[in-house]
């Protein structure tokens, strides 16, 4: 079959197309589902029959959704999935989420740097450095009482409302972040970290548990 670019398709097409790969519905029967995936999404069915440059950055992101949903999926992994839109797109898109999960039931992986985006959508927290997790910890855990250096200092990172908002002792870092392709030896963060010691160059730390849903990998923990 000859390749198509999906810039010059109709969206509707475009979400239908996992259908018909599959083997599953075609015809009257796809544009069906198509259709009340769309409304599901918050777009009309008539917005099947559009092209990309017709639908704002917040209304491509709900057409990506419905791609995801139209298999009916138990697990969506979303990649930076509102990074690119602003403020109040962010806060629909996330709305949109949660309101998918609890009508289908779905579990979501979703990665992100932004810790308010992941404060409103995860209720497991990983925290990946250098390609490395270093902290497993329930959202509440990981806000409230975190344990590695790392996630310390990312939340120490957050601009506070107000000055009397600060923690006292905030946790930055300025050093350089080393390369994913030749890490340090031992643990990956110990040169950015103001507790390493020399231990830390010789052990790669493991994953130890500190209570029965959080987690962390850290020699000085």
């Amino acid at each position: 079959m000859r390749a198509q670019c999906l810039g010059r398709l109709r969206f509707g097409r475009i979400v239908a197309e996992a259908l018909k790969v599959h083997g599953l519905k075609t015809g009257n029967e796809a544009r069906d589902i198509v259709a009340d995936i769309f409304r599901k999404v918050g777009l009309r069915a008539s917005d099947m029959q559009k092209f990309a440059n017709e639908f704002s950055g917040g209304q491509r992101q709900r057409i990506g959704i419905a791609r995801a949903l139209v298999l009916k999926p138990s697990l969506i992994v979303a990649d930076e999935a509102v990074s690119a839109l602003d403020v109040s797109v962010q806060a629909q898109v996330v709305n949109l989420f949660a309101d998918l999960q609890a009508e289908f039931n779905l579990s979501y992986l979703f990665i992100a740097h932004d810790l308010s985006i992941i404060a409103q959508v995860c209720d497991q927290i990983a925290v990946m450095y250098l390609g490395q997790i270093v902290e497993i910890a329930s959202r509440h855990e990981i806000f409230s009482a975190p344990r590695h250096p790392y996630t310390r200092s990312l939340l120490d990172s957050i601009p506070a409302a107000t000055p009397d908002a600060r923690r006292a002792e905030r946790l930055l870092l300025d050093q350089d972040i080393p390369s994913a392709v030749s890490p340090p030896s031992g643990c990956t963060f110990r040169t950015r970290c103001p507790m390493a010691t020399p231990e830390c160059a010789r052990t790669s730390p493991e994953m130890k548990p500190m209570t029965e849903s959080h987690s962390v990998a850290c020699l000085k923990t």
